[in-house]
Formats: structure tokens, sequence, C-alpha cells
């Protein structure tokens, strides 16, 4: 995405809030013609209540005055309150949007960024965005109406002066395209910087207990003061160029008055020209100036916008999962895989010409060392991934063409890596949904966790991913969710690596029980399964090896 096509998504979201933007649009154009009231009424102050001694027309021009400001205060309440308005739906859609994006992101888009890189790169961005509604955008909008109206008034005044005032926009103008080109450099580096660190953070966080046991402490320190003293000498960067832009606009403004000062002086001692007049001439002055800034420092503003506009659309732009499956209904049997191959790159295969099938209602133990392809099977199975090459089938039938939703309704997995929700017992067992009281309870007693939820209670609040719990209670809650939603399908990846003997072995007389006529695949090292399942699949190096635990 380029410039260009940045700046037209933020038209487009803009473009959504038309209606309120129209609305604001009319009160700024009240308040703007209000305000090309005050320089003439000022006039007439100072040359005919002042100089003039009319103190009756003074008090009365003095109380228009103030009429016209308490109204431009009401008006700017009312303008606000809808302004405000459109920021928050805008940053509520663009959350909403990329939450939902999140959430049905392809697995690949996760292996080379942390949570705690997106959440930040998502949050940074859509900051970013929703300050294109902003009050200096929308002051912008109206902009050729208070410049029309402040030459207007120039030209009445003073020609001549009008003539110097025009002068100094091209010097205005080259300034701010300087600084706005700087500002967007400092900008794009900032955001690399910002992302880089908040990978290395939630790496960081993520291996805390290794910090701490291999003495690491004085590196992650380290490598913490060096990153953020990059970042905050980057934000200082951009926070002083804002500054200088500030300083510069201010520095032009302060010579064209000094400008108008003397030679309005000038003409005011050739009787050409009224003191009030001058004093007005200044104040339209900055209905010129002040829009003229800020039309200009547009392409300054927006500097700071684009970078996330173009990042925050890439992540938008990442692959979702595939859901092109029209089947709804899903009749059950044999899975099986056909000359799958898989290759989570272009260098090498992780599976190769798999022919495998699981039996309907059968239960197999799949085994291999680490790196020899189970966990990348079950991914497949699971349509995590597609196969580079070949198909899965259900009961003869490509799994791709059943859709994403009832085909995972299907299935069950209890992991090795179980996620809980910080959540009570029952929520993460129910998942939020209605179960039947006496099928909950069978299912906790089937998972050996009844004694824990009699100590505990079912609403126990088992912390961040189940921090309050111990690695055997994590687990035997993924079982009992695994048995209480009663899917067909059942896989189990070293789902009792953390639990107890006499756990793994009431787990393992499940299989023959409870779960009789479930078609069951059991990723395992442990070889007291093999007495309990009916068919074992050996893997090895990404193809299928020849059994070496024959029964």
């Amino acid at each position: 995405m380029n410039t260009k096509d940045a700046i037209r998504k933020l038209v487009e979201l803009l473009w959504c809030h038309y209606k309120d933007i129209l609305f604001i649009t009319f009160f700024l154009l009240i308040s703007s013609g209000l305000s090309l009231c005050i320089p003439l009424i000022s006039k007439q102050i100072m040359d005919e209540g002042f100089i003039g001694g009319n103190l009756k027309l003074l008090t009365k021009l003095v109380l228009l005055s103030f009429i016209i400001y308490v109204l431009n205060a009401l008006v700017d309440v009312i303008k606000e309150k809808k302004r405000v308005d459109i920021v928050a739906k805008i940053r509520f859609y663009l959350a909403e949007q990329s939450f939902s994006h999140l959430l049905k992101l392809k697995v690949k888009n996760f292996e080379k960024t942390n949570s705690a890189e997106i959440m930040n790169n998502v949050n940074t961005d859509i900051e970013k965005i929703s300050s294109i509604a902003d009050n200096s955008v929308f002051f912008i909008i109206t902009q050729i109406f208070s410049i029309t109206g402040g030459i207007v008034g120039l030209l009445i005044i003073d020609f001549r002066l009008t003539v110097i005032v025009l002068a100094f926009i091209p010097l205005k103008y080259f300034i701010m395209k300087a600084l706005a080109k700087k500002q967007r450099n400092l900008i794009d580096s900032y955001i690399i910087k910002n992302q880089q660190y908040a990978k290395w953070f939630g790496d960081t966080v993520g291996g805390l207990k290794e910090i701490r046991f291999f003495d690491m402490y004085k590196r992650k320190l380290s490598e913490f003061s060096e990153s953020q003293n990059n970042i905050v000498y980057n934000q200082k960067q951009i926070n002083m160029l804002m500054q200088w832009n500030i300083t510069f606009d201010i520095m032009i403004f302060q010579l064209l008055t000094a400008f108008i000062y003397i030679i309005g002086a000038n003409l005011v001692f050739n009787l050409e020209l009224s003191v009030g007049s001058v004093f007005a001439f200044i104040t339209f002055c900055t209905y010129v100036i002040s829009p003229i800034s800020a039309i200009l420092n547009i392409s300054y503003f927006l500097s700071g916008i684009i970078p996330s506009v173009i990042r925050f659309n890439k992540f938008m732009d990442l692959d979702e999962e595939n859901d092109s499956g029209n089947l709804q209904s899903i009749c059950l049997g044999d899975i099986s895989y056909n000359d799958v191959t898989f290759s989570y790159d272009t260098e090498r295969y992780v599976l190769n010409d798999i022919n495998i099938v699981f039996k309907e209602g059968k239960k197999t133990a799949l085994m291999g060392g680490n790196g020899s392809g189970k966990s990348t099977l079950i991914a497949l199975l699971l349509r995590l991934y597609a196969p580079t090459k070949g198909r899965i089938c259900l009961n003869g039938i490509d799994i791709n063409e059943f859709s994403l939703y009832e085909y995972r309704n299907i299935i069950s997995i209890v992991s090795q890596q179980i996620y809980l929700f910080d959540d009570t017992i029952y929520n993460n067992i129910c998942l939020n949904k209605q179960i039947e009281y006496k099928l909950l309870i069978s299912a906790i007693e089937d998972s050996e966790l009844m004694e824990f939820v009699q100590e505990v209670s079912l609403n126990y609040i088992v912390g961040n991913n189940g921090e309050m719990l111990s690695g055997g209670q994590k687990q035997k809650i993924a079982l009992a969710r695994a048995l209480v939603h009663d899917k067909k399908i059942l896989i189990f990846d070293e789902a009792t690596s953390n639990v107890d003997v006499t756990s793994e072995k009431y787990f393992y007389k499940l299989l023959n029980t409870r779960l009789k006529e479930k078609t069951v695949i059991i990723v395992t090292h442990r070889l007291d399964i093999l007495s309990y399942v009916d068919e074992v699949v050996t893997l090895k190096d990404g193809k299928i090896a020849q059994n070496e635990y024959e029964q």
C-alpha cells in the first residue's frame, strides 16, 4: 500500500460518518461567520468608541462582542460533542474489525509474531488513525471559508498590507514541506523500533523463568535500556520537530505582525489608515495565516498517520482461514490421509507422501520421536494448515468441502499445551454453553477432577491460563471439557503428560468405556497405552515407519 492508497482509506473511513461531519461543518461555518464580525466590531470600538469618545456606542459594541463570543462557545460545545462521538465510533469500528480479523487469522501468521507485538501494533495504529477526526482536521474543512472572508476583510481595510500578508504564504509552504518529510521519516523509524521492542518484550515475558534461573537479569536489563533509549530518543526527535513547527509558525506570524505594525503606523501617521483599522487588519491576518498554516500542515499532520494506516491495513490483509466448504451435514466415517505432503516453507518437507486411515470408532496411537511430524499431522486434520499435496478425507469426502464451523464442531482436542481462560472452573469446562448438570458431573468424575472441585468449588477462578492450578489439574479440566462437549472425534496430544499414574490409568480405561464408540487419536510416547488401543501408527522423519510397537 502506498501513500495514495492510505489517504483513500482515510477518506473512506471518514465518509462513513459524512452526516455527522456535515453537521460539524455547518456549526463550524456559523462559528467562522461570527468570528469574522469580531475584527470589524473591534475597529469600531477603537475608532468610534475609545478615540471618538462615544461611550454609548462602545458599550453596545462590547456587549455585542460578548454575545458573539458566548454563541461561539456554545457552538463549540455542540460541535465538540459530535466530534468526540465520531472519534469513539472510529476507534470502536477499527478495534472491532481488527479483533474479528485476529480471531480468523491463519495460524502461520503467528509463527513470527507474538501476541504482545500484535496487540501493541494494532493499538498504536488505531490510536493514530482515529486522530484523523481530531479538531485540527475539522478545522481544515472550513478554512477556505475563513481564508476567503479574511482576505475580503484585509482588502476592505488596505490593499497594500494585503499584498504583504500574501507574500508570506510561500515561505510558510516550503518550511512545512521540509518538516513534513522529516516527520514522515521519524514516524517510520519509530514504528519499526516500537514493533521490535514489542516483539522483544513478549519474548522476554514468556521466558521469565529462564531469565531468573539462568541469571539473565543484567543482560535483559541492558537490552531493555538500549531498546527504550532508541525509542525515547526517536520520540524526542518527533516531539522537538512538532515544537519547531509551532515555533516557525509563531516566528512567521510575529515577523508579519512586525511588518504590519511598522507599515501600518506610517499609514496612520499619514492619515491614510485609522488605528482601529490596523488592529482589525492584524486580527484578519490570523484568519488568513492560521488557516493557511493549517492547510499547509495537513501533509505534516498526515505524515504522522499514514505509516499507521499502511501497517494496519497490512495486518487486515493477512490471510484468514479458508472456509470455502459448503457441506453442513457431516456423515462420520474413516479419516484417510491420501498421499499427503506438507511443508511450512519451500526448503523442507515435514510430512512426505503420508497414507493413513484412522478407522471410525477405533482407538489409534500416533507415535514417533520429536520432529517426526505428529503434531503437524494433527494440525492438518484440524484444518489449521492445508496439505501442500494430497488430501485428507472424512468418509471419502475432502474435509475442505465441509463448513469449517460444522467440521470443527465434531472434533475435541486435549493437548499438552492447554489454555484456560481467567474464569471459573465451570466456565472453562462448559465454555459458556448450557450443559446438563448430570453430564457435567459425569465428565468431572471421569476426568478425576471431582476431589479438587469438592475442595474449591466450580466457581473457583483459575487465573491467567490456569496459573492457580497445577499442570495435572489443568489437564483434567481440559479432559472434562472434551468429555462434556461429547464430540464424535477426540484427539489427545500428550494429554496425560502431567497427570499422576493413577489418573493416567483411569484415562486409559475411558477408552473402552465412555469413549468406546468414539474415533480417538492419541499422540503419545507412552508404551503402556498400547494395550488399550486398536492400532498404532509410527512416524519417522515425516514418513510412515515400520511399526516398532506391535502388540
